[in-house]
């Protein structure tokens, strides 16, 4: 297994990348949700921190060849320092925090695209517009033209949004007729569902003594996709509390590319790993690098050094400094007692003190290397 991570990691990023358009511009959508959209109210944030990850995420998390099906929901990162766009969703199990969009397939549950929420910016580079269609037209560029299907909570949703999608981002669509179904699951509750994949509203044989329209079974099955993300994330977090909210969004992307990284492993692979230790191979296979490097230290005592080739696997002589008179430092010696020597070991080429030093005359040799 380890063997196996290992080498995908280092195909990773000429494998995946292969089928990506970075210059792609439009977009796709289809079931949709109906009501009202709602406001929430932000004071002026102009910290252009704002834009810190929106071009890295995109990039990074694209090449994927994502499910048929999509869904866009908010994801809400706790935070209760001081951050001028924080936001409070009584809904979520954080109740304050930095709201995040994100577009996950709602199969396997792969983020494919994200943007932070940063509230009403003032006129400049970083003005955008914040009402739910801008949103959804944003975060649905990775899937633009593909025949994705996408869907939103009521949010996002108008009858505005589903014909621009269907007509001007060319989704994939039966015909151009939008399907708005009213659906009473019991009495005082009516549940109004707008779609442009579905159109008619047929009841789906397989809802039981419920009798659920399609279009509902539907958005059912593929509106949890971000939640399941939200759910995996808490699972195993690298998160740790802090006042700053940079911070707060970094650990959110270390927590979604661990699970990404999973779903492209396994896409590969076809191997199924407890996701623990994957992640755990994953996190020594990434210090690898550094912890190699830090093996040619010259200075670095013994027992940390062992360590090292310990869990890297991989055994390396360090750097040998020279002092004035141009002689080594003994590897062996700890660094209260270090010696200087010319002396080498013929085999491993390590320098050598006296004190760690055996004589043996070349007769013995040679009977050593016929006896091997």
């Amino acid at each position: 297994m380890d063997n196996n991570i290992s080498a995908w990691l280092e195909k990773a990023d000429d494998d995946m990348l292969d089928d990506f358009d970075p210059d792609e511009d439009d977009s796709d959508g289809d079931v949709l949700d109906n009501p009202e959209n709602s406001d929430e109210s932000v004071e002026n944030e102009s910290d252009s921190e704002m834009s810190c990850s929106d071009d890295s995420i995109r990039n990074d998390f694209r090449g994927y060849n994502k499910g048929e099906y999509c869904t866009i929901d908010e994801m809400l990162e706790g935070f209760r320092g001081r951050c001028k766009f924080r936001q409070y969703i009584v809904n979520k199990p954080n109740k304050y925090g930095i709201k995040i969009f994100a577009l996950v397939d709602s199969r396997v549950f792969y983020t494919v695209n994200m943007e932070i929420y940063a509230g009403k910016q003032p006129i400049g580079p970083f003005l955008q517009n914040n009402s739910g269609a801008s949103v959804v037209k944003r975060m649905i560029k990775p899937i633009a033209k593909t025949g994705h299907n996408i869907t939103i909570d009521n949010w996002f949703t108008s009858v505005p949004l589903a014909v621009e999608l269907l007509k001007d981002y060319k989704t994939t669509m039966v015909d151009n007729n939008c399907l708005l179904l009213s659906y009473v699951p019991k009495k005082g509750k009516n549940v109004m569902m707008l779609s442009t994949m579905h159109t008619q509203g047929d009841i789906d044989p397989n809802s039981g003594d419920k009798k659920l329209p399609e279009v509902i079974s539907f958005y059912n099955m593929s509106k949890g996709g971000v939640d399941v993300v939200d759910e995996l994330k808490g699972e195993y977090s690298v998160s740790r509390n802090s006042h700053r909210w940079p911070l707060t969004v970094f650990f959110s992307l270390l927590n979604i590319a661990g699970i990404n990284s999973q779903i492209i492993y396994k896409s590969n692979t076809d191997i199924v790993i407890p996701r623990r230790k994957f992640l755990k191979q994953l996190g020594l296979d990434l210090c690898k690098p550094h912890m190699v490097r830090r093996q040619s230290i010259p200075t670095l005592s013994i027992p940390l050094r062992q360590q090292i080739t310990r869990f890297s696997g991989v055994i390396s002589s360090p750097e040998t400094g020279t002092g004035t008179s141009g002689k080594a430092k003994c590897f062996y010696c700890p660094k209260k007692e270090t010696r200087y020597t010319v002396v080498i070991c013929a085999t491993c080429s390590n320098p050598i003190c006296k004190k760690h030093t055996t004589t043996i005359c070349d007769s013995c040799i040679c009977n050593t290397q016929i006896q091997e």
